[in-house]
Parts: C-alpha cells; sequence; structure tokens
C-alpha cells in the first residue's frame, strides 16, 4: 500500500482527500502537515488514522513512500529540498516554482543525489503525453493557452492593467514566456511551467493569459504544437474548484490519478 503525506489543507487537498477515500485499499493518507495554529481546523476534517504535522521531522518520522505538495510555490521552495534529500519522492502541483532555474537546479542536484523523484501531475490540461513524443521527435513550437472568466483573475497584476469587472469580450491579459507567465501569475499559470517542462523549455515556450466571460464557469487550458512529425492541439475545459476559482477541479483529479498510478495490474 502506498502511504503519501500532503503539503497543505486547502481547496485541492481537499478533493484529493475526498476522492481517495474510494481507495483506501491502495493508498492511505498517513499525514497532513499544515502551519502552526492551524492543526484543530485540518484534524476536524481528516480521519483518525490521519497525522496532522507541522514540519519536516514530522514527515520524516512517517517516512511516506511519496509527499504531494498542495500548498502554493512558497511551500516548494520551504519544503521540497528536504524532501528530496531525505530519499522521499515528491510530487509539485505548483509547478511554477520550477520556473526558476535555481530553484529547478537545486532539487534537480537533491533528486539526484539520494535517488528520490520529482513527479508532476498533468494537471488541468491534456495533452502532455502527446508533448513529450512529440518532443523526442523534435518540437518546432509550443503555445499554451489558459482562459478563464474575469473573476478568476482578481487578486493578479491583470487587476491592476485591466478592469476586470467591465471586460465583456475575449481579452488577453498576458502574452510572453512560461517563466515569466509563471513568476506574475503564481497562483493561475503553473501550468505554463508544466507544458514548458514537457515541451521546449521556459524560453522557448510561448503562454497566452486570457480573461473571457464567454468560457464561464469553466476555465480552459490549450495546448497548440508543431513538430516534425506532426502538430498537437488540445483542449480541456473544467470547472473551477469549489472553493478556488483560480484553480480547475482537474488540477485535482489529476493529482489522484497521478497517486494512484503504478497501484493496479494496468498502467497508464
Amino acid at each position: 500500500m502506498k502511504r503519501i503525506v500532503l503539503i497543505g489543507y486547502g481547496a485541492i487537498a481537499h478533493m484529493v482527500c475526498d476522492q481517495l477515500e474510494r481507495h483506501t485499499d491502495r493508498v492511505r493518507i498517513a499525514g497532513v502537515l499544515v502551519r502552526q495554529g492551524r492543526e484543530a481546523e485540518a484534524g476536524a476534517g481528516l480521519g483518525a488514522d490521519t497525522r496532522v504535522i507541522t514540519d519536516m521531522a514530522d514527515i520524516a518520522r512517517i517516512a511516506p513512500n511519496l509527499v504531494v505538495e498542495c500548498a502554493g510555490q512558497g511551500a516548494v521552495e520551504q519544503y521540497a529540498e528536504d524532501v528530496l534529500l531525505a530519499g522521499i519522492d515528491l510530487m509539485v502541483i505548483s509547478t511554477g516554482a520550477l520556473a526558476d532555474d535555481g530553484t529547478r537546479a537545486r532539487l534537480m542536484a537533491a533528486a539526484e543525489r539520494t535517488g528520490a523523484r520529482i513527479i508532476l501531475p498533468s494537471g488541468a490540461v491534456a495533452g502532455i503525453d502527446g508533448l513529450m513524443a512529440h518532443r523526442i521527435g523534435g518540437l518546432k513550437s509550443v503555445r499554451y493557452t489558459s482562459t478563464k472568466p474575469p473573476y478568476a483573475w482578481k487578486g493578479t497584476p491583470a487587476d491592476d492593467a485591466f478592469d476586470l469587472d467591465g471586460i465583456t469580450e475575449r481579452t488577453v491579459i498576458f502574452t510572453g514566456p512560461a517563466h515569466e507567465a509563471a513568476r506574475r501569475y503564481p497562483k493561475n499559470a503553473n501550468l505554463a511551467a508544466t507544458v514548458a517542462l514537457a515541451g521546449l523549455g521556459m524560453e522557448k515556450t510561448e503562454i497566452q493569459l486570457v480573461a473571457d466571460p464567454a468560457v464561464a464557469p469553466n476555465n480552459v487550458g490549450r495546448i497548440d504544437a508543431e513538430g516534425t512529425y506532426g502538430t498537437l492541439t488540445v483542449e480541456c475545459r473544467g470547472l473551477p474548484a469549489p472553493s478556488n476559482p483560480k484553480t480547475s477541479a482537474t488540477t485535482a483529479l489529476s493529482v489522484v490519478h497521478a497517486i494512484l498510478k503504478g497501484t493496479g495490474a494496468i498502467v497508464m
């Protein structure tokens, strides 16, 4: 049985826990790490077999097979290297943290030192497997477009540059390389880094962020890629997480799929 620890207990972690309740024969949530002061709140929503913990030493004592980050780019900076240096596989949801060359190099070095793996779920977009296949054959161009209702861009740089409440038609709020999108929109554009890592890298992957009231209530992710052996166009429409319009619920489902992967007789 796979034993996991979650870092964070927000919208995504709640959905992951709920979905994994159906698979207790294959996965056990051994612990959930939260900030000090939130232990009682988290404990109220978790089963008696799940420990609520507050630091890396507690993770080491639980000795899980896998740690799953569900708490944002800051949590990657704070915990990822220590998890990998402890020889524990780490699943990273907030992949925008890896857009920083220094952070990515440091975590890769830690993983290589111990043999631990950095696992990236596909998130709220389809086609990552196809994109990586085209990368092997040779990629010429990759664009990732993230389209969300205007209210989903509240609290981001777009809030200062645009009248989000007044947008009535499709409006491009950002165009640029993946590393810049992930840095400027850390809660909205983690998939920019995921697509970049699967394809042409942080500099050569073009990202377009769009506010469009017509897609509500969905968030829409689209990959357009051209390679030596063909093209790839994939679009995924998904409802936002119940308590966070910036994040698609599909993100949590992709995490559950990635956790369960390898626990059954057929692996896909």
